[in-house]
């Protein structure tokens, strides 16, 4: 089977390497089995959430918001401002940025976002949404915490106290609120 190394007809690949298994199997066998289509129709409604993610990057372009199917995680796609030339996508929950990962080009950013779980596009202001929230703000207020203990610059108590100090805070704003 001819591979096009198209990031975006992942999908319709597999389903081609399906048929040519099958067809190696069940020599001269019509119409497919139950298990060939079975497995088809499953890798082509993957396919077909695969292509709505692509027809909004196509349409948004970077920026664009990814989530899981729970829709307690996102990921964002954009260029990798530390590798200059690669794309990313970065990985956050209610509380902020917690996980990225590059990728050479743009297309193999988002069907790996979407391997990994995001299956879906996001509303586009998912994060100007979230990045007003208090839990937000706490974390991105323990990121620099947490940072300073991966660079055993705190240790882990330290670490649990600024956190609680952080705890605090947002506790006494939303008193005197």
């Amino acid at each position: 089977m001819a591979r096009t190394g198209n990031f975006r007809t992942y999908f319709h690949d597999q389903i081609e390497s399906v048929r040519e298994l099958y067809s190696l199997t069940q020599k001269n066998k019509h119409p497919p089995c139950a298990a060939e289509e079975a497995l088809i129709r499953e890798i082509e409604v993957r396919h077909d959430a695969l292509q709505a993610v692509y027809a909004e990057l196509d349409e948004f372009g970077v920026g664009m918001i990814m989530q899981n199917g729970s829709g307690d995680l996102w990921a964002l796609v954009l260029p990798d401002a530390s590798e200059p030339g690669r794309f990313r996508y970065s990985v956050f929950r209610l509380n902020g940025f917690y996980s990225h990962f590059t990728t050479d080009t743009l297309d193999e950013a988002v069907l790996d976002a979407f391997k990994s779980g995001f299956t879906r596009v996001a509303p586009r202001d998912t994060l100007e949404k979230m990045s007003t929230t208090i839990e937000w703000k706490k974390g991105c207020e323990r990121l620099v915490h947490i940072e300073a203990h991966q660079r055993d610059a705190l240790t882990f108590t330290e670490m649990l106290a600024e956190f609680a100090k952080i705890e605090a805070k947002y506790d006494q704003q939303q008193l005197a609120a």
